[in-house]
């Protein structure tokens, strides 16, 4: 069985802006989100993913006019994730042209909202992203 690859860039956004970091620390701005979506869209990647990287923290809605832009300027799936804790916070991201959505911290606060967003949406639309940190002990 031979596997496909396929290029997913991820882009975090921060501020309506594409940024780059470590950890999310010393993060610099990496450019206009709608025209690094182009490009990526116009030079073969398979699909996107835009993660609001501030929006949970912030306790605020992902960007929903942003998604709007990007949406009509590329021709390949788009997932966009980052404060997604709500039916409603799906709803509009979906709404506003992503293909997917992306849920991280709403999915631990509320296990049953994945249930929802699948039985709503439709499984194939729900992304669960996990952050996890290494915590490496070698035995001894």
């Amino acid at each position: 069985m031979t596997l496909t690859k396929r290029i997913i860039p991820c882009l975090d956004v921060k501020e309506g802006r594409v940024v780059k970091g470590l950890h999310f620390k010393s993060i610099k701005d990496a450019g206009d989100p709608v025209e690094l979506a182009k490009q990526y869209s116009d030079e073969g990647a398979d699909e996107l993913v835009f993660l609001d990287i501030t929006a949970s923290e912030e306790k605020r809605e992902t960007i929903k006019n942003l998604v709007r832009q990007v949406a009509t300027v590329i021709n390949i799936p788009f997932t966009v994730g980052g404060g997604v804790n709500s039916l409603e916070d799906a709803r509009n991201i979906l709404l506003n042209g992503a293909d997917k959505v992306g849920i991280n911290t709403g999915a631990v606060k509320n296990p049953k909202l994945l249930t929802e967003l699948m039985e709503i949406f439709g499984r194939q639309c729900v992304v669960v992203a996990i952050d996890a940190k290494r915590n490496y002990e070698p035995k001894e």
